[in-house]
């Protein structure tokens, strides 16, 4: 009797710990997709709409293109503001060297008119997107604006820059991630 009661006391305990480790597996998965947007990782990947309402996909523009800039920004940002020529003079330099930039709105209520007449005044070239319901800054984990994710063409964030770049920076974060291709 004592021996079939050791049994069913393994059984259990066997029992217990594969569910334990079904459920630790679950609470991982979800753990991993948190910590997904992370330097060295892959970018989690979004479709978003630009101004006309075409979806922009960022895995397909990131293996199109040596360096993909995802920049989060916002209209009533003042250092977004500073930051937005900047941008646009090394697009207009880099995007013939395999360079693209992604400027998505984000927190911001301005509507798609009022966003093309800002992005035509600020001469912004590159695609603008337009995060409606926040889903990909809160994907990518944003704090702050602006912020902006460097994606190489692997699809691999090599950094996360939070705060404004200046032309120089962004010359010197090309050179630097093309030298590690």
């Amino acid at each position: 009797m004592a021996g079939e009661g050791r049994k069913k006391l393994l059984y259990l305990g066997v029992l217990i710990s594969i569910l334990l480790l079904v459920g630790i597996g679950f609470m991982g998965g979800d753990q991993q997709e948190e910590e997904a947007a992370r330097v060295g990782a892959i970018a989690p990947n979004f479709r978003l709409e630009n101004l006309t309402g075409e979806k922009v996909e960022l895995k397909k523009i990131y293996r199109q293109n040596q360096l993909t800039l995802v920049n989060f920004w916002a209209t009533w940002c003042p250092p977004c503001r500073v930051e937005i020529p900047e941008l646009t003079r090394f697009y207009q330099e880099y995007q013939a060297k395999g360079v693209e930039i992604l400027a998505v709105n984000i927190w911001d209520n301005t509507s798609r008119g009022q966003l093309q007449t800002f992005a035509d005044a600020a001469e912004m070239k590159f695609p603008v997107l337009v995060d409606v319901e926040d889903k990909t800054a809160n994907q990518y984990q944003i704090r702050a604006v602006p912020t902006t994710i460097f994606i190489d063409q692997t699809g691999r964030i090599r950094e996360v820059y939070m705060g404004a770049l200046s032309y120089s920076q962004l010359q010197t974060r090309f050179e630097r991630y093309k030298a590690a291709q």
